[in-house]
Parts: C-alpha cells; structure tokens; sequence
C-alpha cells in the first residue's frame, strides 16, 4: 500500500506539468527546439495542445506541417500548410512544401497549380514548365482467356500521352486497337480517345472526353461516339464527384450517369477507397452499375489495388470515359487486383489480373473469361 503511495505522488506532479497551460513563449521555444532536434511527435503534441489554448500562428502551423511531412503523412502535412498560408499567402516556403504535399499524395492538378505561384528560380530547379508537349506517356498491354468454344482469346493494346496545356489545363490523348472471333466472326475497334481536364480551382475540376469507336465486323463498320463530362470537388483527404456520358451508334444510343466518393485514410500504409453508383439508360431500360476501388502501399516502391464491379456493363464506360465495355457479350461481373511498382523517380510499370464473368448475347449462357494486363506509365 505503501509502494503504491509513494508511486502516485510521484506521479501527480507529472500529470499536473503535463496539464498546464502553455504560453506564446513557452509554444514557441519548445516547438523550436523540437523541429532542431527531430522530435516530431513531440512537436505535433505540443503544437495541437497549443491550437487548442488559442495559440496559433504561421511558424507553429509551418513546423507542424514539417513534422507530419517527415513523417511521411502528408495529407496532415497539407493540412497544416494550408493553414500556415491563410497566415501569409504569399510566403514561398509555405508554397513550396505544399507543392510537394500535393506531389506525394498524387494530385498532379494541385501541384500545377501551386507551381504557377513558386518563384520563376524554384520553378526552374524543379523542372517545372507552363507548358510541356510531351509530359508522360503509357502503354498498356492486354491478354484475355475464356472457355468458351465459340470466342477466341480477345488481345487489346493501348497506348496514352498526356501533355501540359498550362498551369490549370491539360489534355490526355489515347489510341488503342481491340480484336476478337465471335463464331469464326472477325472484330475489329480501333479507337480514339482525347481528355480534357481543367483546374477551375485548388478544390474543383472539370474533365470532358471524346471517345471514338470505329467497330469493324468482318469489315462492317459501326463507328460509335461517346462524349463525356464531369465535375469534382477535392478536399484533402476526400473526393466527390458526378459525371455524365451518352454512347451513341446507328444501334441506338446509351446515357450514364453517376456519382463517386473516395478517401484516403491516416496511416502510412496510405489505404484507399473508392466507390461510384452509376445509372445506365439504353432503349428505355435502366439498370444499376455499382463499383468499389481499395488501394494500399505495401511498401515505399509498391502498391496493391482491387475493385470488383456489379452489375451488367453492357456500354458501360469507366475511368473518365477511357475504357468502354461495348463487347456484343456482356460482362455481368468483374473483379481484379493490379500491382504498382515505382521502378525510378518517373518510371512506374503495372501488372493487373482480371476475371470477367460473360454472357453470350440473347442467351442464358455464361462463360469465364481471365485477363493479364501489363504496362508502363513514363513521366518525361
């Protein structure tokens, strides 16, 4: 009884030091010492309990953002530059650690934005420029299998180039070929793809798309248009989104439309969710398309990405209106598992896995179908 007695009154005088208030001073020597030193958690403890107290001011929210950055937790880090800017917009050091939030968590229109306001010498260490014709390239490979006696083995090749217009604009450009035997059938769609996006501000965006379809069965043409639109709202850790597409061909044409969330979770594993409800229209008939995307970073160089898919996706169209599901068999499952690998600063290649679950058009049959996707995104 005694121990314990003499355990908590060494402890009191602890908990009532750990409690007390802080002032503008003590906020300010102690964050100081913390940020030269490397003492990051003790930074982040001290500086919140001080944001709590009322004691807030640019270099507090600057040295809060830096600790979370070291920390690799960068949507925090932005947060805290964010606030650090509301302070004095127009201090470059500030800009310029947001610029790389914004790198590091992958919001490449941020960033440009951010870059129009660096300094023209940061600018040019960085290798930023207003406008860039040749800003990355892909290419994307794709193999399908199924046991199905009357379809082949369908192959798809794809290849991308994205050019920066301006700080705010950019325009993405893909042509890609598709070929499959349907019942000793040939079919052929070459494709055309062009994407234009727009950075109305650091939070909105606005994307529009073309995509051309020229079909070919056994030498018939059935060229199909496709025009899409859509509208975005990003706020740190969250996006929301709506977007809007119509399919048309001389057999008739398809309207979606669709609503996305997403959101990136604290943690270093970086863990990703996405989710879309989408409503397709096609002769008069509606019916529900319902996906989910979850993405994790198994290391610093690696990353793991699912998504399955419900629904039929007959002319069913996805990521911004890049790929379109128009086979005469339509997919009434779909579900898969891609890996990431940063091979270099500007190089990352790709392996996906894909099992489609088809239906032979008019038909109750179903068949399997498998798919091995692989390629390489190029920043230059």
């Amino acid at each position: 009884m005694v121990k314990f007695i003499i355990i908590a009154l060494f402890l009191v005088p602890v908990v009532l030091k750990a409690q007390q208030p802080l002032t503008f001073t003590a906020t300010d020597t102690i964050t100081y010492r913390c940020y030269q030193k490397g003492e990051w958690e003790k930074l982040i403890s001290t500086a919140k309990q001080a944001i709590g107290e009322n004691i807030d001011y640019k270099r507090l929210r600057q040295r809060l953002g830096y600790a979370y950055f070291a920390r690799a937790d960068y949507y925090s880090s932005q947060l805290q530059y964010e606030k650090a800017l509301a302070f004095d917009e127009y201090d470059p050091d500030t800009r310029e650690y947001l610029y790389y939030c914004a790198l590091n968590t992958g919001n490449l229109p941020y960033a440009r934005i951010l870059a129009e306001k660096l300094s023209p010498e940061l600018r040019k260490k960085l290798g930023i420029e207003v406008v860039k014709p040749i800003d990355a390239i892909d290419l994307e490979y794709n193999y399908k299998s199924n046991n199905s006696q009357t379809r082949t083995n369908p192959t798809y090749l794809r290849a991308g180039l994205r050019t920066q217009l301006g700080y705010r604009i950019q325009l993405y450009q893909s042509v890609s070929n598709y070929q499959q035997k349907l019942d000793s059938v040939l079919t052929k769609q070459p494709e055309y793809f062009a994407l234009l996006s727009w950075s109305v501000t650091s939070m909105f965006s606005l994307d529009a798309a073309y995509h051309y379809l020229n079909t070919s069965v056994n030498g018939y043409k059935i060229p199909e248009n496709l025009v899409f639109a859509a509208l975005s709202a990003r706020i740190n850790r969250f996006t929301l989104g709506a977007a809007g597409s119509i399919l048309s061909s001389s057999t008739g044409n398809t309207s979606q439309v669709g609503i996305l969330a997403d959101i990136t979770f604290p943690g270093k594993a970086g863990f990703y969710l996405k989710s879309s409800l989408t409503e397709l229209v096609e002769s008069g008939m509606s019916r529900t398309i319902l996906s989910a995307v979850s993405r994790i970073r198994l290391n610093r160089r690696l990353c793991a990405e699912g998504s399955v898919t419900l629904g039929n996706l007959k002319n069913y169209n996805d990521n911004k209106a890049l790929y379109v599901y128009n086979s005469v068999d339509p997919t009434t499952f779909r579900t898969g598992m891609t890996l990431f690998w940063l091979a270099g600063k500007n190089t990352t290649f790709f392996v996906n896995y894909t099992f489609d679950k088809k239906q032979i058009k008019n038909t109750l049959i179903n068949y399997n179908q498998q798919s091995i996707s692989g390629g390489i995104i190029w920043k230059l």
